[in-house]
């Protein structure tokens, strides 16, 4: 039995609003959840992620292309007119090219050391005392019996640029053993980079190991007056001084200096050395002529240091100051005076510091023929017409010829030590 407001509640319309209240279920406020927030946060971050790694990639994509297009350094160095009608020049700089991907391998106290490599060009051999580039030593002398000559340096004594048999040390071997009834066996302990703090301590490591040598070698200069540009760390320092540095001492841009390889990091270099004028590296140059004289102190500190294991050890000590593109009278071929003229017409970094090389060699210059320490032989290619310059210091086989022939006459004209 229904009551009269009940009756009175039926017969009242009903609009659609009220309606669709009464006939849908209860609905209470949606709050966001923390969870929810958390999922569209990661999705936006995901988001932005994946963005960022394709915009990173296609830099590098592009980057990569812009290079490969633009000649570069080394590149420059392939068109070196020492190569000109050389059936072997493409296939050795391919080789080269894969050789100087592999890994470095570290040692202590010098830092890194020669890989090992074989190849048709460039062969890197193991031995007992380290991995040393091959020096081509006449088949028939016996090791034991041999006069031994210890070749120490940098680049310029490991052979960059040129075959097996056309190194420094190579020819050296050739110029001893022409005629002589001697047999003199050279090593190349050459590593590229290497300054001569860390030439010394490589000799005497392999003094320690054993080694008797009757000659040491030191064949030195570019990469030591390098160490006056002060990017290049100190005059007493090694290269790559600052990142190892920061990797040792953990800083941030220790961690990150990896990106220092990317294609978009180093195409961004080359283009803010082409926008710098010269007047911005005037600074840089003027703060590195206190560097000069110490490079100078610390190299001939060296020297001493040489001589006394060399008395002690009872071998000849022959130190050489090497020649260089940037100093000296040699007549110029076209593709040596674009070198020097980036100096003068072109200033980027690279040839900022050709004014303080030039610096350190002629403090070197005036040393050498005050103190008789060293032998200066910037001058030698001063009377050579050809072309024999790969770049401001690395050099073709005919100037590695003729520098081993200049060291093969001092050694010539001392006094032949009875062999042990």
């Amino acid at each position: 039995m229904t009551t009269l407001r009940e009756d009175e509640a039926r017969e009242q319309p009903v609009d659609a609003a009220t309606s669709a209240a009464i006939n849908s279920p209860a609905r209470l406020p949606i709050l966001s959840s923390p969870s929810r927030s958390l999922e569209r946060y990661f999705a936006l971050l995901g988001y932005a992620i994946v963005c960022l790694v394709l915009v990173a990639v296609l830099l590098e994509l592009v980057s990569w292309a812009i290079l490969s297009v633009r000649p570069s350094v080394e590149q420059a160095k392939k068109a070196s007119p020492v190569y000109e009608g050389v059936g072997w020049a493409k296939e050795f700089w391919q080789e080269d090219a894969s050789r100087r991907q592999a890994p470095q391998v570290y040692v202590p106290f010098r830092v890194w050391s020669v890989t090992n490599w074989h190849g048709k060009y460039i062969n890197n051999d193991a031995g007992p005392r380290g991995v040393w580039r091959r020096t081509l030593n006449p088949s028939n002398c016996d090791p034991h019996h041999a006069l031994s000559v210890w070749t120490f340096g940098g680049s310029t004594v490991y052979g960059f640029a040129v075959p097996d048999w056309a190194t420094i040390p190579t020819y050296l071997s050739r110029e001893l053993n022409a005629g002589s009834q001697n047999c003199v066996v050279v090593s190349n302990f050459g590593v590229e980079g290497y300054v001569n703090d860390q030439e010394l301590i490589l000799l005497e490591e392999q003094l320690k190991a054993g080694g008797h040598p009757d000659f040491v070698v030191f064949y030195d200069g570019i990469n030591d007056s390098l160490l006056a540009w002060p990017k290049y760390g100190a005059p007493r320092a090694h290269f790559g001084f600052g990142p190892i540095r920061s990797r040792v001492e953990g800083s941030v841009s220790g961690r990150l200096d990896f990106l220092e390889k990317s294609y978009a990091v180093r195409l961004a270099g080359r283009v803010l050395a082409h926008t710098r004028s010269r007047q911005s590296f005037a600074p840089l140059i003027s703060r590195s002529q206190p560097n000069v004289a110490l490079v100078l102190d610390n190299y001939e500190s060296n020297l001493r240091i040489a001589r006394a294991l060399s008395n002690a050890y009872q071998f000849k000590l022959y130190c050489f100051w090497q020649p260089s593109l940037i100093y000296g009278h040699k007549p110029l071929v076209p593709f040596e005076q674009h070198i020097a003229e980036l100096d003068t017409s072109r200033m980027s970094e690279d040839s900022a510091r050709f004014p303080v090389m030039r610096s350190v060699y002629q403090v070197a210059e005036r040393r050498a023929t005050v103190d008789g320490n060293f032998i200066f032989l910037a001058h030698l290619f001063d009377s050579t017409k050809d072309p024999i310059y790969v770049d401001e210091g690395h050099l073709g086989p005919e100037g590695n010829e003729l520098a081993a022939r200049a060291i093969a006459s001092y050694l010539r004209n001392s006094v032949i030590p009875s062999k042990r």
